[in-house]
């Protein structure tokens, strides 16, 4: 009798119980399609219930941020839907989806399917690549353009090379990059020797072996007077002059001045620099914060950056404090994602947690970061998804598997 009334109690908590219930979240997908509020609360769910090892929880997540698991299978790709199982197949190549479609390849040629596996734009391109805002990228005849998700040419195939960004649309015409509108008016005539895709609003040029920025208008906002730019990342842009490196601002002003001899991007406002051979992290009005004495450092994810230190690994939060010591010797080791980090010994992968304890045993040939919950994992040349429990989710059966 106890045992039916437990019974019971899980079928009622199942169906009614509070913010899982099948009830309530069945609710909420059937509002999603028309109401951002709903679609928001779902995936806050979806995420904790996939944090807490629910693998189900993580394909509807990863279905809801608009992307299918992309898999290849005997040489052909094919997609998996929110349960994980096969639902579209099977394509030359495919590429993720993109605005609500995806770039595949079929007897040679290129068209657009929606997430039922329908073409909406037949194969007819010689290649094609994700849609941005609106337009995707073509190639017919040796010539690059764009159309819009109806299939029709915005702007016809008429340049050597085409990308497309969302604040505009690069080109390339006689060895030359330029920039147009989405009504292929030309913003930026094809000048430079190159141009680098957009970050917090500007993009990097290459001019004669020097680099500086220009705005999604084209007008030129740093000179190109840099012997090495990197792309701006929380206000700030890495710059090499005269041998040295620093940080401006987005007016081109130095910050910080060029005293370093390495700096890579802020993240979580730090920055990594290197001087004498040496590492460590400066803040955003350039004070050093951890002092340059570290034998190599990851960037700072999640609060925590992974440092080796006479040839040993160790954690530290933003103040330098270390916060853990792994008591086992790691041949590689990479940065937090969604709290793990992922470990190499004798040539297997696993994982860690924040107190640098293994939480996944390292035997897999080789692992990625966690994504959504997920993590691309192989064995023996072939690909499946682990969850954060360690569980394998998707068996590693596939020749490529990805959703990134």
């Amino acid at each position: 009798m106890i045992l039916i009334l437990i019974a019971l109690a899980s079928v009622y908590q199942y169906f009614y119980g509070g913010k899982y219930s099948r009830i309530y979240t069945s609710e909420l997908e059937s509002k999603c399609h028309s109401d951002e509020a709903s679609c928001k609360i779902l995936q806050a769910i979806y995420k904790e219930k996939c944090d807490k090892g629910d693998s189900k929880a993580c394909f509807a997540n990863i279905f809801m941020n608009g992307d299918l698991i992309r898999v290849k299978i005997d040489g052909k790709w094919s997609f998996l839907d929110k349960n994980g199982e096969v639902a579209i197949e099977k394509f030359d190549y495919a590429q993720r989806f993109s605005e609500g479609l995806a770039s595949v390849k079929l007897n040679g040629k290129y068209g657009f399917i929606d997430k039922n596996g329908e073409f909406v734009i037949k194969p007819k391109f010689d290649n094609a690549w994700d849609f941005s805002d609106g337009l995707a990228a073509i190639e017919l005849n040796e010539k690059y353009g764009f159309i819009d998700k109806n299939g029709e040419f915005v702007i016809k195939p008429k340049f050597d090379n085409a990308w497309s960004f969302s604040e505009s649309l690069l080109i390339e015409l006689d060895k030359k990059y330029g920039l147009v509108n989405k009504n292929g008016k030309v913003i930026v005539e094809p000048k430079f020797d190159h141009i680098y895709g957009f970050s917090e609003g500007l993009a990097i040029v290459e001019l004669n072996g020097k680099y500086g920025f220009i705005n999604q208008n084209g007008k030129v906002i740093v000179e190109p007077k840099f012997n090495d730019v990197k792309e701006f990342s929380e206000g700030l842009a890495s710059v090499k002059l005269n041998g040295k490196y620093g940080f401006i601002n987005k007016n081109g002003e130095f910050v910080i001045k060029p005293k370093f001899d390495g700096t890579w991007n802020f993240s979580e406002g730090l920055a990594i620099i290197e001087l004498n051979g040496k590492y460590g992290f400066i803040n955003q009005n350039g004070k050093v914060i951890i002092k340059p004495e570290l034998d190599n450092t990851s960037y700072f994810n999640d609060g925590l950056a992974i440092i080796e230190l006479n040839g040993k690994y160790k954690i530290i939060n933003k103040s330098g404090e270390i916060v853990a010591e792994p008591k086992i010797d790691f041949d590689s080791i990479w940065e937090f994602k969604e709290g793990l980090a992922r470990i190499e010994i004798n040539r297997k992968w696993g994982f860690i947690d924040k107190s640098g304890k293994i939480v996944i045993k390292p035997k897999f040939d080789s692992a990625w970061s966690f994504n959504k919950g997920l993590a691309r994992i192989e064995i023996n040349r072939k690909y499946g998804f682990i969850n954060k429990s360690g569980k394998v989710v998707i068996k590693p059966i596939f020749d490529d598997i990805d959703y990134y």
